[in-house]
């Protein structure tokens, strides 16, 4: 079994911190419902952790799940051309830039900003986990908040419960080959599809809702008037 399937099956825990967006409050998608974006511009990650590839990682895996919610993501390496043309060569000070100034750039409806929080493989010899944590933040062209989560995710290969010298050796094995190359594109998209593309009116409140080139986004906003909450996306 490879190292997706392992991400995917075989002890992943996604935990959700305290955010806006997973209390049970009803009306929290409401301020995305009123603007109901089309085109969602994707900025480059703030990484508080020191490995470079996380960046990378996360901003190449984010547009694959935008477009399966229904939503126009400009090209993530077209905006970093750009952007540092404007003179933004650093994701902080994208950050800090006005939202609105951002949006008029490409003309976009909505601008997704993503913290790394972290990025890790902690090795122990006989155990390796690789964890990731990511914040999520979705504001409209004029900086309305519309969506916010944060969610992490790990991994550890070490399910061996043979036990003795045999099972410490088949541990430790395992635990150099995660340390050596670390499970975290997978975690990463595992996080992208937690966060992203859940239903948002599952139990846990997480995902967002469906944008306007998914099949499923009529039905969606219909319910949504008719409910006067959230329509349980798909």
């Amino acid at each position: 079994m490879n190292k997706l399937n392992l991400a995917l099956l075989v002890l992943i825990s996604l935990v959700a911190s305290g955010c806006a967006t997973t209390t049970s409050d009803p009306n929290r998608l409401n301020a995305f419902h009123d603007a109901q974006p089309t085109s969602i511009l994707v900025v480059p990650p703030m990484n508080e952790v020191t490995d470079v590839q996380a960046t990378t990682s996360v901003l190449a895996t984010l547009p694959y799940f935008l477009g399966e919610k229904g939503f126009y993501v400009f090209p993530v390496n077209t905006v970093k051309t750009l952007l540092e043309y404007e003179g933004y060569y650093e994701p902080a000070e994208v950050h800090a830039a006005p939202p609105e100034q951002l949006a008029n750039l490409f003309k976009a409806d909505a601008i997704l900003y993503v913290t790394i929080h972290e990025w890790t493989a902690k090795y122990m010899v006989f155990a390796t986990t690789t964890q990731v944590d990511f914040g999520y933040k979705l504001v409209s062209a004029d900086g309305a908040l519309l969506w916010e989560e944060r969610l992490q995710a790990e991994y550890s290969p070490n399910n061996n419960s043979s036990g003795g010298l045999i099972g410490l050796i088949v541990n430790a094995v395992e635990a150099a080959v995660e340390r050596a190359d670390p499970t975290y594109i997978p975690l990463t998209k595992t996080v992208h599809a937690r966060a992203l593309v859940t239903p948002a009116g599952n139990s846990s409140n997480q995902g967002i809702p469906l944008g306007p080139y998914h099949p499923g986004y009529d039905g969606y906003y219909q319910r949504v008037v008719e409910n006067g909450t959230d329509g349980k996306s798909e």
